[in-house]
C-alpha cells in the first residue's frame, strides 16, 4: 500500500505541474525519477491493450488471462495510479492553485522554481558517462527553450490574453441570453486540409507535453491554432474536439515509443537532452516578471508577464525566497532518503 500511495502521489505532483503555466509534467517526472518508467508504460499501449479490453467485456474465452498479461505488459498498475493522482490534482487543485497564482504569484513560482532547480541532480544521476555528445545535447535542448521563451513578443502576448478574454465575454452573453442563436463556429466547416492540420496541431502538442519545459499551449500558439481549438471547446463543436483529440491519441502514442526507443538506444544523449529542457524551464519560471493585468469585472482578469526584474528588497521577495527554499529543501530531502533507502538495500 506505501508503493501504491506513493505512486498516487508522484501522479498527484505531476498534476499539479501540468496546471502550472511554465512547468510540464515532463518535468516533474523526470524530477520524481519516474521519466522512463512512464515513458516505457505508455509506449506499450497500443491496437493489442483495447483488443484484449473488449475480449474481457464480451467474456471470450481466456481473455481474463490474456488480459491480465496485457496489464502487466504495459505496467497498468502504475499507469492506473499515476491516472488517478493526476486526476485528482485537476479536479482539487485547480481553485487553489488559481488563488495562489492570484495572491501569491512570486512565492508559488519561486516553490516551483527551487523544485525544478534541486531536481536536475535526478536525471544527471541517471548519465553513466557525460562526455562530449551528452553536452552538446544538453545545450541544445537548452537553446532550444530558451528560444521559444523568447520568441513570445510582449504585444503579441497582450494581443493573446485580450483575445482569450473577448471569448470568455461572448461566452457569459450567450450564458445570460441562451434564446439567441448561437452564430455558427466557422470551424465547424473546416475542409480536409484543415482538419489534417488540426490532427497534426493535437499530435505535436500532445508531443510537447510529454517533454521536460516544453510548453504544448505555447506550440499551439505557434503553429496559429490555439485559439481555434479553445472556441471549439467553448462552442462544444464535437468534430474539431475529435479531431485535436485524435492527434492527441496518435502524438502520445507515437512520440512515447520514439522517445522509448531513442532512451534505450542513446540513453546518455537523451537523459542529457532532456535534463537540458528541465533546465531551460527554469528561465520561464524567474518568478520577478514585469506584468500587466487586462480584463475587467465582468470576465475576470489575466496577468500578462514579460521580461525579467531584479526582486526589490520587500516582504514579497522575502516570501518568494522562502517559497524557494522550501522547494528545494523538499527535494534534497527526498533525494537524500532515497539514497539512504538504496544503501540500506545494497547493504
Amino acid at each position: 500500500m506505501p508503493a501504491a500511495f506513493k505512486t498516487i502521489l508522484h501522479g498527484f505532483l505531476i498534476g499539479v505541474a501540468n496546471i502550472i503555466p511554465g512547468v510540464s509534467g515532463g518535468s516533474m517526472a523526470l524530477a520524481l525519477g519516474i521519466y522512463e518508467r512512464l515513458i516505457a508504460a505508455v509506449g506499450n499501449l497500443g491496437p493489442g491493450t483495447i483488443t484484449t479490453a473488449l475480449g474481457v467485456v464480451v467474456f471470450r474465452d481466456g481473455a481474463k488471462a490474456r488480459f491480465l498479461a496485457e496489464w502487466r505488459r504495459i505496467d497498468g498498475t502504475f499507469l492506473g495510479w499515476i491516472a488517478s493522482g493526476g486526476a485528482v490534482a485537476v479536479v482539487v487543485f485547480s481553485r487553489v492553485m488559481v488563488w495562489l497564482l492570484e495572491q501569491w504569484h512570486d512565492p508559488t513560482y519561486g516553490f516551483f522554481s527551487g523544485l525544478i532547480l534541486m531536481s536536475i541532480w535526478v536525471p544527471l544521476k541517471m548519465i553513466r558517462r557525460f562526455g562530449a555528445v551528452e553536452w552538446l545535447s544538453a545545450l541544445g535542448a537548452l537553446g532550444l527553450v530558451l528560444a521559444l521563451t523568447f520568441s513570445a513578443h510582449p504585444e503579441q502576448q497582450l494581443r493573446d490574453a485580450n483575445r482569450k478574454l473577448e471569448m470568455k465575454r461572448v461566452n457569459i452573453e450567450q450564458a445570460a441570453a441562451p434564446q439567441i442563436a448561437q452564430a455558427p463556429s466557422p470551424l465547424g466547416q473546416a475542409d480536409a486540409g484543415r482538419m489534417a492540420f488540426l490532427v497534426l496541431c493535437g499530435a505535436i502538442a500532445i508531443s510537447a507535453m510529454v517533454l521536460p519545459g516544453v510548453s504544448g499551449s505555447f506550440i499551439l500558439i505557434l503553429m496559429g491554432a490555439y485559439f481555434d481549438v479553445l472556441q471549439a471547446v467553448n462552442d462544444r463543436d464535437p468534430m474539431i474536439i475529435g479531431l485535436f483529440a485524435t492527434g492527441c491519441v496518435l502524438g502520445l502514442l507515437l512520440f512515447t515509443r520514439l522517445l522509448k526507443r531513442v532512451l534505450t538506444t542513446f540513453h546518455d544523449a537523451t537523459i542529457a537532452f532532456l535534463t537540458g529542457l528541465m533546465a531551460g524551464s527554469l528561465v520561464g519560471l524567474w518568478p520577478f516578471r514585469r506584468s500587466e493585468t487586462v480584463g475587467d469585472v465582468n470576465v475576470g482578469f489575466e496577468r500578462v508577464d514579460f521580461g525579467w526584474i531584479m526582486p526589490s528588497a520587500d516582504a514579497d521577495t522575502l516570501w518568494t525566497l522562502v517559497a524557494f527554499l522550501i522547494g528545494s529543501g523538499l527535494v534534497a530531502a527526498l533525494i537524500k532518503h532515497d539514497e539512504a533507502k538504496a544503501q540500506k538495500k545494497g547493504g
